[in-house]
């Protein structure tokens, strides 16, 4: 019943979210507006797709959790740069619970600055039918509040839904472009001259290559290095004493999705900023901003970034040196290792092949399809592959929650009814 909830309530506030894509944003001439957005260029698909398609719509929910990504990207910074804030951090339940406020505040503030520079980028399509001022300050609060809404429902969607609530809403803005994007080839290739049949063919070769490239995403989310620690007993009278030899999992997505995600938002930081603030300029730095996504300088910055962030994530769930002291504490060794100094050396050893690994297969998904976007007729499936890592990864994360909660409830049935038991035998 429990995990019953979780997933009903996971659908009732997606569902939520996607009704509020369709409500328009008072205050804008939606025919205007939306011819404002589509100058947004490859800047403005990717914000789409963090709102779930509420920008192309003008919706009230444009932005998405965009701004809640660039508050959650800073206060980690800050969090690891501050010796306050980071001993705060490994404080416990408490102080999870003060960085959480910290990171809802300045998602707040970061909600009504985007929805100001939201607002400097449309003044032109303001509707005329009231007066100019009352209008814009009403485009930017239904932008702030819908935007501050997208957060809300970030940390609810954590606390009380199936999973991460970035993982979810992000799943949900790229299903919802599928269709679309599997069409999209053949339009292109019309749209180039090159025929009916070699859009067809673009469009087959991109749905065998998605069906691909999602199961090596798949695959590499599922495959795990098991590592066997054996720990020592010792006999005393009739009792052993020590802990139990265990079987420890580890991914080769170390890391999760999470690095994608950070690295897209990291870079598309200053060029969002542009884009908002320059929609319709000519100037030629100004319009480069706004299809930096899809152009061929983005894509040794996103590598970098990518690297960056697996590294990190990948150490947060993976510490070879405090695996190693957690070992040589409790008395054990790995099989077929020397405890010491050479269980150190094998543990580091085995997180940089795992994470070089997991790395390799981020950046090979998501560049190669950025690459083939420069062929003239597949411009649109520049974000393939960045998709498919997200929805592979996406749906083995949720997965994993979905099995530990299961099991977590199986153990509290199993644990009220010894003590059910134990009860009606001492009554007796």
């Amino acid at each position: 019943p429990e995990i019953k909830k979780k997933i009903l309530f996971s659908f009732l506030i997606v569902s939520i979210l996607c009704l509020l894509t369709i409500i328009p944003i008072p205050g804008l001439n939606y025919r205007a507006a939306e011819a404002t957005i589509y100058a947004w260029g490859s800047t403005g698909i990717m914000i789409d797709i963090l709102s779930c398609g509420a920008l192309s719509n003008v919706s009230i929910v444009s932005l998405g959790i965009f701004p809640f990504l660039v508050a959650s990207i800073i206060m980690q910074i800050v969090t690891l740069a501050v010796p306050k804030l980071r001993d705060l951090a490994q404080s416990g339940d408490a102080g999870a619970k003060v960085i959480t406020k910290m990171t809802r505040v300045a998602a707040l503030i970061g909600s009504v600055v985007f929805a100001a520079l939201y607002c400097v980028g449309m003044k032109d399509a303001v509707t005329t039918r009231i007066n100019f001022w009352i209008a814009i300050v009403l485009c930017g609060l239904a932008v702030a509040i819908g935007s501050a809404f997208c957060g809300w429902c970030v940390e609810l969607l954590n606390s009380k839904g199936l999973g991460d609530g970035l993982t979810i809403i992000i799943l949900t803005g790229i299903i919802h472009n599928i269709p679309r994007d599997l069409l999209m080839p053949y339009f292109d290739a019309a749209e180039a001259n090159l025929g009916p049949v070699v859009g067809i063919l673009y469009m087959a070769m991109g749905i065998i290559l998605s069906i691909g490239m999602l199961f090596l995403s798949i695959l590499v989310n599922m495959g795990e290095k098991k590592l066997r620690i054996i720990f020592s007993k010792r006999t005393v009278g009739m009792r052993q004493y020590g802990m139990q030899n265990q079987v420890v999992p580890l991914k080769v997505a170390q890391a999760g999705i999470t690095p994608v995600i950070y690295a897209l938002t990291v870079c598309m930081f200053v060029p969002a900023i542009i884009t908002m603030v320059a929609p319709n300029s000519d100037n030629q730095w100004l319009a480069a901003a706004r299809n930096y996504p899809t152009s061929v300088i983005f894509i040794p910055f996103y590598i970098v970034f990518v690297v960056f962030f697996s590294y990190i994530f990948a150490l947060m769930q993976f510490n070879p040196f405090d695996v190693s002291s957690q070992i040589k504490q409790n008395g054990g060794y790995i099989q077929g290792i020397k405890p010491g100094k050479p269980t150190s050396v094998y543990l580091m050893n085995l997180y940089s092949n795992l994470n070089s690994a997991g790395t390799a297969y981020l950046v090979l998904v998501s560049i190669v399809p950025l690459a083939l976007s420069f062929i003239p007729g597949l411009g649109n499936i520049a974000f393939a592959g960045i998709g498919l890592i997200l929805v592979g990864g996406g749906f083995i994360e949720m997965k994993t929650l979905l099995d530990n909660a299961l099991k977590t409830e199986e153990e509290k049935l199993k644990a009220a009814g010894k003590d059910k038991k134990h009860k009606n035998y001492n009554k007796k």
